[in-house]
């Protein structure tokens, strides 16, 4: 079985002029963060690895869920994840290393919410995730799938999903 997460950057601050990239997390994003972390430990959501887009309010984020994160998986920034679309970002899952038997994704909106509506479908979860991925949002998912690619091809079921506001 092959478990999959996908975690939207927290809230961050408008762009001061510095560009998109480089735009940092807001007071709300740093609180809410901490906050996902530990309830995504809770249930036990732990990932074996992490690709991270390299925007600077994703790896903020990932800051500051990892902690809550034991043991600490291996964490990757990937620039290939900034912005990317849901298909990219499925090809890439498709080419996980097979160790991995649990991998999350800290990205941006729209990829990450189209992934997931996609893989979530017409669920209650899917429906939940159809009225939109808030910043901070979280989506866990698993397929029965023995390996990445076959998985990233099949039938994923939703087993999560974990807005800030709900917590």
């Amino acid at each position: 079985m092959k478990r999959l997460f996908l975690l939207r950057h927290a809230k961050a601050a408008p762009d001061d002029g510095g560009g998109d990239h480089e735009r940092p997390l807001a007071e709300r994003g740093r609180r809410d963060a901490p906050q996902m972390g530990r309830e995504i430990a809770r249930r036990g959501y732990v990932p074996d690895l992490i690709l991270c887009s390299t925007a600077r309010r994703t790896a903020e984020t990932l800051d500051l869920v990892l902690p809550f994160l034991i043991p600490a998986p291996a964490t990757r920034l990937e620039p290939g994840l900034y912005h990317a679309e849901a298909n990219i970002i499925l090809d890439r899952v498709a080419r996980l290393e097979e160790s991995a038997g649990a991998a999350l994704f800290v990205g941006h909106n729209p990829g990450l919410e189209d992934l997931a509506a996609q893989l979530a479908g017409d669920s209650r979860i899917g429906r939940q995730i159809e009225a939109g991925m808030p910043t901070c949002a979280f989506a866990a998912f698993t397929s029965e799938a023995t390996n990445w690619r076959a998985a990233a091809e099949g039938v994923w079921t939703a087993a999560a999903f974990l807005r800030p506001a709900d917590l």
